[in-house]
């Protein structure tokens, strides 16, 4: 799971210079035994997102957890274009939009936010740091079996032609 998410990060910075990261949690109500909502909330995040900034590429990686609550909740972070979007208001506004019209609730953490770019290997690392939280077993295995407790987007590395 964390070589996943990690390499979601590398990849979008082999394809942008400068990648703007954003880290929130969304909540809900009632327990869903799939993630059906993801899916939804996804498509119409970045369909708001694209038009707004006009970008190519949104990386992202997300995973539910269950613990003593009556319903799940995910842990989220998002991947985009830095030269686009340096400053994480404008997205957060529209994640809260899209999830609330959802009948759910989302929560930005303290220091949500990064611009990183690919020559700051520190702050490469405290994100990386900051994302293996995600990876945690705690409150995994409350959901059905052929259900998945994560998901990333499948942003390919750039390969530059020779």
């Amino acid at each position: 799971m964390a070589k996943k998410f990690i390499s979601q990060l590398i990849n979008m910075l082999s394809h942008y210079l400068r990648v703007h990261v954003i880290r929130f949690d969304l909540h809900q109500r009632d327990f869903n035994s799939d993630n059906k909502r993801m899916t939804i909330f996804n498509r119409r995040l970045f369909r708001r997102l694209k038009a707004a900034y006009q970008i190519k590429k949104i990386g992202y990686c997300w995973v539910r957890e269950h613990d003593t609550a009556n319903a799940q909740h995910y842990h989220y972070v998002l991947f985009l274009d830095g030269r686009l979007i340096q400053y994480p208001q404008k997205v957060l506004d529209m994640v809260n939009e899209v999830w609330s019209d959802m009948a759910g609730t989302s929560f930005t953490p303290k220091n949500c936010y990064y611009n990183l770019s690919r020559d700051n290997f520190d702050l490469i690392q405290a994100v990386v740091y900051r994302i293996s939280y995600f990876a945690k077993v705690a409150g995994k295995n409350h959901r059905p079996p052929q259900t998945n407790n994560y998901s990333t987007s499948r942003i390919k590395p750039n390969v530059l032609k020779g």
